[in-house]
């Protein structure tokens, strides 16, 4: 998975999952927000003179409504060497943008980890994870640094293998 256009397919292909079985099993209705996106660039919330990244998926049901943001990842049992722990991590930028969309929109956000080699589906909210985050500052995963979690941060949500059609 090397190119832009491969890690692209591999997020969509996390999200219509996640989307799928928010629906079908958990009875929520979702606004798929990368069928937004132009030229495949994220979706943003745009206010003057900045705007921000959107998380994937906007999530309602019963009155409530969510951002889930879906991260796809292909290994999820090795423990790091500075922590001695499993963790999942992403863009530290946009883990800020997530925050401000948050506060500007007032509806919270949440991560969800498909772990592609277990199917297992993992959630937290984005307040939570602030909490029990771990920044690298360097460049060398993400420009601007990347932000790691503890897998254990996590909740389980179901496993892809228990909601196949």
């Amino acid at each position: 998975m090397n190119t832009f256009a491969d890690r692209l397919a591999f997020g969509r292909t996390a999200e219509e999952t996640v989307a799928d079985i928010l629906k079908r099993r958990f009875g929520c209705h979702v606004v798929p927000v990368y069928d937004y996106n132009a030229n495949n660039k994220a979706p943003k919330l745009h206010g003057f003179p900045v705007s921000y990244v959107v998380p994937d998926l906007d999530v309602s049901k019963d009155g409530e409504r969510s951002w889930v943001e879906v991260k796809a990842k292909s290994n999820s049992g090795c423990p790091t060497r500075v922590t001695g722990q499993i963790e999942h991590g992403f863009a530290w930028r946009l883990f800020r943008q997530y925050q401000e969309v948050q506060r500007i929109t007032g509806t919270p956000v949440y991560i969800v980890i498909l772990e592609t080699v277990s199917g297992d589906i993992l959630f937290q909210s984005l307040d939570e994870l602030d909490r029990v985050k771990r920044i690298y500052s360097g460049d060398k995963m993400d420009r601007g640094g990347t932000a790691f979690f503890p897998r254990t941060a996590f909740q389980f949500l179901c496993n892809v293998a228990e909601n196949a059609p």
